[in-house]
């Protein structure tokens, strides 16, 4: 997989189709969330390969984008974004984001409306006080005992009741496999982070939120569809589902996503 430079930063990346899409196809770029990697989207892009192309990033301190000490928000992670378009002749495309990077594809549709076709947003975390806390406490833990006790939570307490045991082991070796210093700094994204300007968002927006997500609840995703400006908008809600959606159901999701695509 290729890297790119931007904004001072190393990005390890996935293109499917370095050229340009297929005719009459579009362009998705995927954002993961915390402790994850572009590996998250696994189950998802080759549904949509086939007509688009799918653009992947790791995340500036996540995956095998390396964290090298600088300072991050969920704007400057925007910024990564836009430049990687840049970069790559992108003039326009879908944005899709889990999470932490959902609320960056809020805020990207926000920022740069003009980029924007619309934004299919997986369990994005709207930023409150109490999550803050949350981050903090985590943030502790992992300066003092690494990214172990993570993994070895947040998989059996952040997936629904339809999770199988190999998706768990799965989420298990994507949180292992992160630095627990580019973690931290993506906990201190999460904790210091306020709310997108979501009434500046014009774009279609698709929500996904599982029915068991405890990390990005169903009342925050409600929140957030209500308060945006786009006329074209759907929550869709996956019963039995937690906070990993694309590795729990794969399949409903880019079924989603691509019964969204076509409608608008």
């Amino acid at each position: 997989m290729p890297y790119i430079e931007v904004n001072q930063k190393r990005l390890n990346y996935s293109d499917s189709h370095p050229n340009g899409p297929p005719v009459g196809g579009l362009t998705y770029i995927f954002i993961h969330g915390l402790g994850s990697s572009q590996n998250y989207y696994g189950g998802v892009i080759p549904h949509i390969t086939p007509n688009h192309r799918c653009i992947a990033i790791d995340t500036y301190g996540s995956g095998r984008s390396a964290f090298t000490g600088l300072s991050q928000s969920i704007d400057t992670i925007a910024d990564d974004v836009v430049k990687l378009m840049d970069r790559l002749k992108v003039s326009k495309a879908v944005l899709v984001g889990h999470s932490m990077g959902g609320t960056t594809a809020l805020q990207f549709a926000a920022k740069y409306g003009d980029r924007v076709v619309m934004v299919v947003a997986i369990g994005p975390v709207h930023p409150t006080a109490s999550t803050g806390q949350v981050f903090e406490k985590r943030i502790q833990i992992v300066s003092e005992d690494g990214m172990e006790p993570m993994a070895n939570t947040i998989p059996y307490a952040a997936t629904g009741s339809k999770g199988t045991a190999l998706q768990k082991a799965f989420i298990r070796e994507l949180i292992l496999g992160q630095s627990p210093e580019g973690y931290i700094s993506l906990c201190h994204v999460i904790s210091e982070a306020t709310a997108p300007d979501y009434a500046a968002i014009n774009a279609p927006l698709l929500i996904i939120a599982g029915g068991e997500d405890k990390a990005a609840p169903l009342e925050g995703c409600k929140h957030i569809i209500a308060t945006v400006s786009s006329t074209l908008k759907t929550l869709d809600v996956l019963p039995g589902v937690g906070h990993w959606h694309c590795i729990e159901a794969s399949d409903e999701v880019a079924n989603l996503i691509l019964e969204f695509t076509r409608s608008h």
